[in-house]
C-alpha cells in the first residue's frame, strides 16, 4: 500500500488545536486503522530534495511551505485539503465583490491546479474557489471530520441543562469577530457570558450550558465545527452569512442526536473520497466554470502610431489564449498589417480583415460582431491600455453571474499615447463616464465607457449598433439594452487607461456639432430612463 505524506503548517500534537488540526488528526488516524502507512511532515521543515515521487502527499494548512517544495510537489501526486482559502493572499475572499478577489490577490493557482483533487468542506467554500480559480478539479466534502471520543462526547451531553442564556467565544483572532459580537449584543441590549475556547472537553460542555451563541465572523469560515456542535447541544444560534457548514442541505435538515448519526456516516464518506482519489478510483468533481472564448473587437482605421503597442498591450492579457482577437482594418491608409502580420504569425488566435471601403464604426463593429465566435464580446480601441488582467477579471464577473449582461470598470485618463496601465502619467484621474454603479438613471452618462464587456446574446435580444449614427452608437444601443430590462454591473476596480485623442470622432471638436446632434435625439429617445430629476437637470443642456 502507498506510503502517505501528510504536509501541514502544524499538528494537533504540537499545541494547536484549531479545527484544522482536529480534522486533519481523524483523517490520519483513519488512514493509519486502515492499513495506510502515514507520517507526518512540518511545512517548514519539509526540502525540496525529500519529496518521493512514489509516495502520495496530503497537503492541508500549507502556509509556511516554500515555492521550492510547491514545484517539487507537481512531480509527485498530490491533493489539497482546503482549510482557510490559500488562494487568495488575504486569506478571506469575503471582502471583495461577489467574493471575486481581484487577479493581484489570487496566489497558488498552479498549485491548486496542478492537484489530484483540491477537497472543500462546504458548498459556499467549493463555489467560491472555483469562481476564483476556475479551475475543474475541485472536490465539495460537504463536512468536516469528528473523532469517535468526540462525537461521544457530545452525545453525551445533548440533554445537559441550559444554564446560561446568552454566549459568546473568546478568541483574540480578530476573524473569529469576538470585538464586533461584543458590540453587536451591547447595541442590542444582550446580557452574555463569554466561553474561553480553551482545553475541548471543557469548552463544550459550557456550549452544552448554553442556550443561545452569538457568533459574528469576520472573514468566510470554509466550514466551521462549532456552529454545528451548537447545533448537536440544542445551542441556538445568532451568526452571519459566512459560514460554510450553513451552506450545506443537510445542516437544517439535522440536529441533535440524528445530526450525531449523520456526521458518523458522513465520516465514512470524506474517507472513501480521499481513498478514491488515491487509488485512482471516480469521484466527483463540482461542476466546472470555463471562461467562454472572449471575442476582442477592434475597428482600425488610421492607427498607425497606436498599433505596435496596442498589440504587445493585448497580446499580453493574461487570458488572451482562450480569445479571439478581431481586427477589422477598414481601408486604413497607415499600413497597420506591416506591424499585425508578425502577431499573426505567432498566434493563431488573431483575425485580420481588411475592408474595401471605409464603412462607419457602427458598421465595422456589426460586421465583427456578426463573425464572432466567441461567447462574450469586448471592445478595445487601438488608443486605449488595460491593466494585464482587465479580460479575466471582466469575465469572471460576467461569467459567475447569471443574471447579469454587461460589466464595465473605471478607467484612467491620460493626454499621453502609447502608455501601459502600470506606468502613465494620468495621475489617478478617471474617465468621467464609467465612475458610476449602474442605474437607469445614470445612464445619462454612458457608463460601461471605452471598455464594455457583454455577452453575445445581448445583441441577439437587442440587436446591433444603429448604422445610422456616427459619433454615439454605443450609448444608443446600452440605452436599448436598459429600456428592455437588461442588467449591467460595475466592477469595482481601475482596469484600463483612456487616451483622450483630440482627434478622436467621440472627442474631437472637429466634430463636436454632429455629435451634439446625435447626442440631443438619443437623450430625448430615452429620457423615460432617466427619471424625472436627471431629465429635468439635463434638457436645458439638451435644448
Amino acid at each position: 500500500m502507498q506510503q502517505i505524506v501528510f504536509v501541514a503548517d502544524f499538528f494537533l500534537e504540537q499545541g494547536i488545536g484549531g479545527g484544522a488540526e482536529r480534522c486533519n488528526e481523524v483523517l490520519i488516524d483513519d488512514f493509519s486503522k486502515n492499513g495506510y502507512a502515514v507520517t507526518k511532515a512540518n511545512c517548514h521543515l519539509l526540502r525540496p530534495d525529500q519529496i518521493n515521487s512514489n509516495d502520495y502527499y496530503i497537503v492541508a494548512n500549507f502556509m509556511n511551505l516554500s515555492e521550492e517544495c510547491k514545484v517539487a510537489l507537481k512531480k509527485a501526486r498530490y491533493l489539497i485539503i482546503e482549510h482557510d482559502h490559500k488562494y487568495v493572499s488575504t486569506n478571506d475572499p469575503s471582502k471583495f465583490v461577489n467574493m471575486l478577489a481581484p487577479f493581484r490577490y489570487i496566489i497558488n493557482k498552479d498549485f491548486f491546479a496542478n492537484a489530484e483533487a483540491v477537497c472543500c468542506q462546504s458548498k459556499l467554500h467549493s463555489q467560491t474557489l472555483q469562481k476564483n480559480l476556475l479551475i475543474n478539479n475541485i472536490v465539495n466534502l460537504g463536512g468536516n471530520l469528528w473523532s469517535d471520543e468526540n462525537l461521544d462526547l457530545l452525545e453525551s451531553l445533548i440533554d445537559s441543562p441550559k444554564r446560561r442564556k446568552n454566549a459568546i467565544m473568546y478568541s483574540l483572532n480578530k476573524n473569529k469577530g469576538m470585538f464586533y459580537t461584543q458590540e453587536y449584543c451591547k447595541k442590542n441590549h444582550v446580557d452574555f457570558e463569554t466561553i474561553k475556547a480553551t482545553e475541548y472537553e471543557t469548552f463544550i460542555k459550557e456550549l452544552a450550558a448554553t442556550e443561545r451563541l452569538f457568533f459574528f465572523p469576520q472573514w468566510l469560515e470554509s466550514f466551521n465545527r462549532v456552529v454545528i456542535e451548537a447545533r448537536i447541544l440544542g445551542c441556538k444560534l445568532t451568526t452571519n452569512k459566512l459560514i460554510g457548514a450553513t451552506s450545506e442541505p443537510w445542516f437544517r435538515k439535522y440536529e441533535g442526536l440524528p445530526l450525531i448519526g449523520f456526521l458518523r456516516e458522513k465520516k465514512k464518506e470524506i474517507f472513501n473520497v480521499y481513498t478514491s482519489i488515491i487509488n485512482k478510483e471516480p469521484v466527483t468533481f463540482i461542476p466546472h466554470i470555463p471562461l467562454p472564448t472572449i471575442s476582442i473587437i477592434t475597428s482600425l482605421y488610421k492607427g498607425g502610431k497606436f498599433i505596435e503597442h496596442f498589440m504587445e498591450e493585448v497580446t499580453n492579457q493574461t487570458i488572451f489564449s482562450q480569445c479571439e482577437l478581431l481586427i477589422l482594418d477598414a481601408n486604413s491608409p497607415d499600413n497597420e498589417y506591416d506591424v499585425i502580420k508578425k502577431y499573426c504569425e505567432r498566434y493563431p488566435n488573431i483575425v485580420y480583415q481588411r475592408l474595401a471601403d471605409t464603412p462607419s464604426v457602427q458598421q465595422t463593429m456589426n460586421l465583427a460582431i456578426e463573425q464572432a465566435k466567441g461567447e462574450i464580446l469586448t471592445l478595445w480601441n487601438v488608443d486605449d491600455s488595460r491593466r494585464i488582467d482587465a479580460l479575466e477579471v471582466l469575465a469572471k464577473h460576467l461569467v459567475v453571474d447569471p443574471t447579469v449582461h454587461l460589466v464595465y470598470a473605471d478607467c484612467y485618463q491620460t493626454s499621453k499615447i502609447n502608455e501601459s496601465f502600470k506606468n502613465n502619467s494620468g495621475s489617478g484621474i478617471l474617465y468621467e463616464h464609467s465612475r458610476c454603479d449602474f442605474s437607469k438613471e445614470n445612464m445619462i452618462k454612458c457608463l460601461p465607457g471605452p471598455m464594455p464587456m457583454w455577452k453575445k446574446e445581448l445583441n441577439e435580444a437587442c440587436g446591433l449598433f444603429d448604422k445610422a449614427l456616427t459619433f454615439a452608437g454605443d450609448w444608443e444601443l446600452w440605452l436599448r439594452c436598459v429600456s428592455a430590462g437588461l442588467k449591467f454591473k460595475k466592477v469595482p476596480e481601475v482596469l484600463g487607461l483612456y487616451y483622450f485623442n483630440p482627434a478622436g470622432l467621440s472627442t474631437s471638436e472637429e466634430y463636436q456639432s454632429q455629435r451634439f446632434t446625435e447626442e440631443k435625439m438619443i437623450f430625448h429617445k430615452y429620457c423615460h430612463l432617466f427619471g424625472q430629476e436627471t431629465y429635468n437637470k439635463y434638457k436645458g443642456y439638451f435644448k
